[in-house]
Formats: C-alpha cells, structure tokens, sequence
C-alpha cells in the first residue's frame, strides 16, 4: 500500500542520492577528495555513485521499491562504516539516510518473494 508519507519519502530520499550519486559520478572535488583520503583510488566513488543513482531511480519502479531500498541500505552501511573506521566525523546526513532506507525496507518488506 502506497501513502503519502512513503511518497514524501521517497522522494526526499531519491532528491538526496540523485545528489550525492551525481557528484561522485560528476567528479566534484569534495567527493574526489573523500575517495583520496580512503586511500583505494576511485573505482569506489564511481562504484558507489553508480548505486545511489541507479537507488534513487529504482525506488519509482513500482513493485520494485524494496529492491532500491537494499541497495541503498548497503550503500549506506558501507559508507557508515568507512566514515566509523576511516574518515572521522562530521557524520551527517549518513545516519539519517541510513535510517529512512531501512524503514523503506521494512514498509516495503511484502514485495520480497516467500521462501517455500
């Protein structure tokens, strides 16, 4: 069941990873810079440009929105982690991101196929 709150949502959440997937994609300095203080060159930026944009579209594929909500949970995970172990605060708004595609996850938990 589609509500308005899950619509704001998504949206709000597609506006925020269409932004920061397209700067990672799009080369912006303070992006390439994170991926230089990783220290892993950047294939991960491309890598996780390419998953927050290809997230941000998918959660309008109807259906599908589970799906989206996966991978940018993974997305965010990993990119948690990295800023826990690696790169040090300010944490914003990955907390936040992280949470909303949880709660994405789990409104859309229906879609995903039952074990037999």
């Amino acid at each position: 069941m589609q509500t308005h709150a899950l619509t704001a949502l998504k949206a709000v959440l597609s506006i925020a990873f269409l932004y920061y997937g397209l700067q990672k994609l799009g080369g912006f300095a303070p992006a390439v810079e994170m991926y230089e203080r990783l220290g892993y060159g950047q294939a991960p930026r491309f890598m996780t440009g390419s998953a927050e944009t290809l997230g941000a579209l998918l959660l309008w594929w109807k259906g599908r929105e589970v799906y989206a909500a996966i991978l940018l949970t993974g997305t965010m995970v990993i990119g948690m982690s990295a800023l826990l172990i690696y790169l040090g605060p300010p944490y914003f708004p990955v907390p936040y991101l992280l949470a909303a595609c949880g709660f994405l996850m789990y409104a859309y938990r229906h879609q995903l196929p039952r074990p037999a």
